[in-house]
């Protein structure tokens, strides 16, 4: 698989931690699980205030002392080295949005842990999105945190830049928004240019992120 990639665990469940540490170290040769911990605070200070830091974080949304988004949201604004897969046990349907908004790369459901964790892990240790369409890149969600954290915000757009950018959202195609909107495609991807040069981001993916990120879809 290449280079090693070092990742952490944080679970509520001591069991479970060690639990998905162990399968994750036996998983490849290549998966290195630098830690695991129960705790919201210690991962926090693992993640942000020591030297080496995992590439991958392994983050239950159910912990007792922070919710996960708020964990993963303040690792976010702070570093771009580390991406972030949000694990739970309960529908992960729920927690999507939130974790999209603070910066994570996926969302998966423990029982889907031995089916897909091995493929996400080195997509998520390259700092790319497990969707597109719902997660940010780890680039992009930091621009995108440190920037809400500081206080800026996006340069504003129409009602109709906003409303091709909801429909790409939802996962409509070029043609069915053109077809909707009763417009070209060429109109359609003329937005999308206006888009992208307002906000300064590089494609309307980083765009759909950073509008979500402001509550702006």
């Amino acid at each position: 698989m290449g280079e090693n990639i070092d990742i952490a665990v944080l679970d509520n469940d001591p069991w479970s931690a060690r639990s998905i540490a162990r399968w994750v170290n036996g998983r490849s040769p290549a998966f290195h699980v630098m830690w695991c911990c129960t705790s919201a605070a210690e991962a926090l200070h693992r993640c942000l205030f020591v030297q080496v830091v995992p590439q991958v974080l392994l983050l239950d949304l159910a912990l007792n002392e922070a919710s996960g988004a708020s964990v993963c949201a303040r690792i976010r604004m702070r570093t771009d080295a580390i991406g972030v897969i949000g694990i739970t046990a309960y529908d992960p349907d729920r927690y999507v949005d939130d974790m999209a908004k603070a910066g994570a790369q996926a969302v998966l459901a423990k029982e889907r842990i031995t089916a897909e964790l091995a493929d996400l892990i080195p997509l998520v240790a390259q700092g790319r999105s497990a969707d597109p369409q719902r997660f940010m890149t780890v680039a992009q969600a930091h621009r995108v945190l440190s920037n809400r954290d500081s206080g800026t915000v996006p340069a504003n757009l129409s009602e109709r830049e906003l409303q091709v950018l909801r429909m790409y959202a939802a996962g409509k195609s070029t043609q069915t928004i053109s077809s909707e909107l009763g417009i070209s495609p060429n109109s359609v991807f003329t937005y999308v240019h206006r888009i992208v040069g307002k906000l300064g981001v590089a494609d309307r993916y980083e765009a759909i992120g950073l509008c979500r990120a402001y509550d702006l879809l």
